[in-house]
């Protein structure tokens, strides 16, 4: 079963790609998929992760990447503020939605008095942890955010790569996403004072979707950024 789920996350990953990036390729050195759009005006390319300058030639068709040089004079900081930095969201925001999981279900357990239903008692407190958990992430974020923008400017030079595209963009929408999710959180919409959530009324029931569906989002959205993130790190 876990091996179709990775079947199947694998082409809904492909099918992104393909959709996003465009005819792809690999660099010849160290194998980073590589967008053939990314290329300038010459058919040139500088890989992010090795620094290769790749000429893009069209052979019947096919993309072939042929090496020309290697970039040298890139700045190779001892200690890169953005990768550190990336841990303190992808590390606390999974706790804040396996949190908010909890709650729910003491929410119904309490509510059709099945098991569980004696963890309402801890209900508050569990509440105040997910919605610290949730501002030190998107908080975490911001610092995030703003190192990745320090390294796109000094270490890859502002090249319009898609892999930093794509990290920017899901970066905002990860910032914009969970600022949604903790007004929601700390508005009293979602939850009771007694910690519970309002499943008991239209307007409660729809706010802990929205709630819900806002943390879930969120977790595809960083999950996709510490993969593509990983690529410029590590490469293939």
């Amino acid at each position: 079963m876990l091996n179709d789920l990775r079947r199947m996350v694998e082409r809904v990953s492909e099918r992104f790609k393909r959709a996003f990036y465009g005819p792809t390729f690999r660099c010849p050195v160290c194998h980073l998929v590589l967008a053939a759009v990314d290329a300038d005006g010459n058919g040139l390319l500088v890989c992010p992760v090795c620094g290769a300058v790749i000429e893009i030639e069209a052979v019947y068709g096919h993309i072939v990447p042929v090496v020309l040089d290697m970039e040298l004079s890139r700045p190779q900081p001892k200690l890169r503020l953005h990768p550190m930095a990336t841990h303190l969201p992808i590390g606390l925001f999974p706790v804040a939605l396996l949190g908010a999981l909890a709650l729910l279900w003491i929410t119904l357990a309490a509510r059709f008095g099945v098991s569980g239903a004696r963890l309402a008692v801890h209900a508050p407190a569990i509440a105040s942890a997910v919605l610290v958990l949730l501002v030190a992430s998107v908080a975490a974020a911001v610092a995030t955010f703003a190192s990745g923008l320090w390294d796109w400017n000094f270490r890859y030079r502002r090249r319009t790569y898609r892999q930093i595209r794509l990290k920017i963009a899901c970066s905002v929408v990860f910032l914009l996403v969970g600022g949604v999710a903790i007004a929601l959180h700390a508005s009293g919409a979602v939850f009771s004072a007694g910690g519970l959530m309002r499943v008991d009324t239209v307007a409660g029931l729809a706010a802990a979707g929205a709630y819900l569906i806002a943390l879930a989002g969120n977790m595809i959205v960083i999950a996709t950024l510490g993969h593509v993130g990983g690529t410029l790190v590590y490469g293939r």
